[in-house]
């Protein structure tokens, strides 16, 4: 019986590019400098954010910043995947971790997770702008230890909740203030600040709802039973 044979090239499923773009890394600066890769098209993924680990293929906190080409669709699918030709539409210049990505020996990728990422503060100028912002940003809403909040809301609920809201609401207010002043679209928010605090606790089964004084925070009566088992 013969044995399969080994792949030794990419067969041009798009699995790699559905599950999602790729962080960027120091060699990817010039392609931001150069304009291949416009700010609305990177997604900023702060330091505490829950995010899949390659190395331990685990979902956990990251420990430094990194900022990945956006995604689209439920699944998050990388914004340069084109499915008609089952392609790259910037292949000529794609990121570093594109253009080592082998499914089929994925040693290679690997070995660049973690390693010389680039932030938000690496490609914006000293004189820009927008690098004050992110700057009050950071200071104003500060990103929380994910995996530290999913502890606490098993272990003390009612008082992180409390917490947590007013953060969710500095957060929003500072987005608002910034999007009203200056006409920001959406894509380069993301870039800037990333995803909202309340979609980050959405994940983790918070209940986000609207009233007068702001955005309200709650558990699910079956997630409160649930957590103090």
């Amino acid at each position: 019986m013969k044995s399969k044979q080994q792949q030794t090239a990419c067969l041009r499923c798009g699995t790699c590019c559905q599950k999602g773009g790729p962080a960027l890394h120091g060699q990817d600066l010039a392609l931001v400098r150069d304009g291949h890769l416009p700010l609305a098209d990177l997604i900023t993924i702060r330091r505490g954010e829950l995010a899949h680990n390659p190395l331990t293929d685990r979902i956990e906190p990251v420990t430094q910043e990194l900022v990945k080409l956006r995604g689209t669709g439920a699944e998050w699918c990388c914004c340069y995947y084109d499915p008609a030709s089952r392609g790259c539409s910037i292949y000529r210049n794609r990121p570093v971790a594109c253009g080592v990505l082998q499914c089929w020996q994925p040693e290679l990728t690997l070995a660049l997770v973690g390693r010389d990422l680039l932030s938000r503060l690496d490609l914006l100028a000293e004189d820009e702008a927008l690098r004050t912002l992110v700057l009050e940003y950071e200071r104003l809403c500060p990103g929380p230890d994910m995996g530290e909040v999913e502890r606490n809301l098993a272990d003390q609920a009612e008082n992180v909740l409390s917490t947590l809201e007013e953060q969710v609401n500095r957060d929003l207010a500072f987005r608002d203030r910034v999007v009203r002043e200056l006409h920001l679209p959406l894509a380069l928010e993301m870039f800037l600040f990333g995803r909202p605090l309340f979609q980050l606790l959405q994940a983790l089964g918070v209940k986000v709802s609207e009233a007068p004084q702001g955005l309200r925070l709650a558990l699910p009566r079956e997630g409160r039973e649930g957590r103090r088992r």
